[in-house]
């Protein structure tokens, strides 16, 4: 507890309103990827089509990221929060009004998914560019990691809050994730105007110009490839998950559910981990140790049986998740400038998910191949690759930061 509270946005009024708004949209946004899957299959419709509501809620950032990350950088980040946030409580509420009073059709439910996942692409964006008036350059990776374990809790929490919900009824769902965005709207326009503050060390380059930065600039492409190779390695772990558990093992729902829960809790302790090491070791070596560390469960997840041998290996996996993405996003951070954090940082995250639903598509093709046990051989075969492979570069890319040429080198 005593280096946890060290954590920049633990100590500061308006760190704490970040991390209650990101907690409470992504728990807005966990709960529709429950809702609207269920309401298609509840209406008649096909696994496919569940399967596209799913997804649509991530099509907005392959379409708004760099818009987005523009306005993050150059629009104040509490009117930007608010005005986002803010839309997306009016149409949860629109949505819940609709559910309570009849069925949506199958392309209401589309739009619906696509409008509310759209709000999630600008405050993304926001939050990166608030992020870097709460914490310097050498405290992003404690903030980065409390920041996504404050995502973590609310989108992986989203889904079992929806399950309940949706029990008492489909209007009752909706008017909760109407609930949970207002909240976060609160939330951050609770802050101070210091969230507003921007680079003034020159002019915001242009979209074009940013863009060309982030993926010519040679550190900074060697910690996008790495982080394109785990996501699509982790993107297939995770997705595994399920079906390894129920159809393999026979774990039961309760069960299964627990499972899940205990990978959550897991996932908690990142930021004070993440905490502890960057005080000892560069960004570099944590990356390469994250991506190593994923070794180990995974392929306990293919040997080990029942649910108690699913928990102990699947609460590390989420836990090495949560630190590799946590400690990417922040080295990313660190070496882009305040004026163009956040379309730094809403690109790395389109980069990211984009990875993670190509790693699902492979890892279900490879389950079928091969079965479930035999796809989670390969993940850890290629989380061990990727740590090796990637090593080298990182540390290239550590000598050059410690010579000057990059960020100031950290003692």
């Amino acid at each position: 507890m005593r280096f946890t509270l060290r954590n920049p946005l633990l100590r500061s009024r308006d760190g704490r309103a970040l991390l209650v708004t990101q907690a409470a949209h992504a728990l807005a946004q966990g709960m529709l990827t429950v809702i609207v899957p269920w309401l298609i299959l509840e209406q008649g419709g096909s696994a496919s089509q569940a399967a596209i509501g799913f997804a649509i809620t991530f099509v907005p950032f392959l379409l708004l990221a760099a818009p987005a990350g523009l306005a993050g950088d150059r629009w104040p980040r509490r009117p930007l929060l608010g005005a986002a946030l803010g839309t997306g409580t009016l149409l949860a509420a629109v949505l819940a009004l609709a559910l309570a009073t009849g069925d949506l059709g199958l392309p209401w439910l589309y739009a619906s998914a696509f409008l509310i996942g759209s709000v999630r692409v600008f405050v993304d964006a926001a939050m990166f560019g608030a992020l870097a008036t709460v914490a310097s350059r050498d405290e992003m990776m404690p903030a980065q990691a409390a920041l996504a374990q404050a995502f973590n809790l609310g989108y992986f929490g989203g889904p079992a809050v929806a399950g309940l919900a949706l029990a008492l009824g489909a209007g009752i769902a909706g008017t909760l994730v109407a609930a949970a965005l207002g909240a976060a709207t609160i939330a951050a326009l609770s802050g101070s105007t210091r969230l507003d503050e921007r680079d003034a060390a020159g002019p915001r380059p242009p979209m074009r110009r940013g863009l060309a930065f982030l993926f010519l600039s040679r550190d900074l492409r060697v910690l996008t490839v790495t982080a394109i190779a785990w996501s699509v390695a982790s993107g297939a772990a995770i997705s595994l998950a399920v079906p390894h558990m129920r159809n393999d093992l026979g774990v039961s729902g309760v069960a299964l559910a627990a499972v899940l829960g205990a990978g959550v809790a897991c996932m908690m302790l990142a930021t004070p981990i993440i905490t502890r090491l960057d005080r000892r070791h560069a960004d570099e070596t944590i990356i390469v140790l994250a991506c190593a560390a994923y070794v180990v469960p995974a392929l306990a997840m293919a040997v080990i049986p029942g649910v108690m041998g699913s928990t102990l290996a699947y609460a590390p996996l989420m836990l090495a998740n949560a630190i590799c993405a946590a400690t990417l996003m922040g080295a990313r951070a660190r070496r882009v400038p305040r004026s163009m954090q956040a379309l730094a940082g809403v690109a790395g995250r389109t980069l990211v998910m984009a990875g993670l639903a190509a790693g699902a598509a492979m890892g279900g093709f490879a389950a079928d191949l091969m079965g479930s046990r035999g796809a989670y051989g390969m993940v850890a075969v290629a989380l061990g690759a990727t740590a090796l492979a990637a090593r080298p570069a990182l540390m290239r890319v550590r000598e050059r930061r410690l010579r000057g040429r990059t960020a100031p080198a950290r003692t």
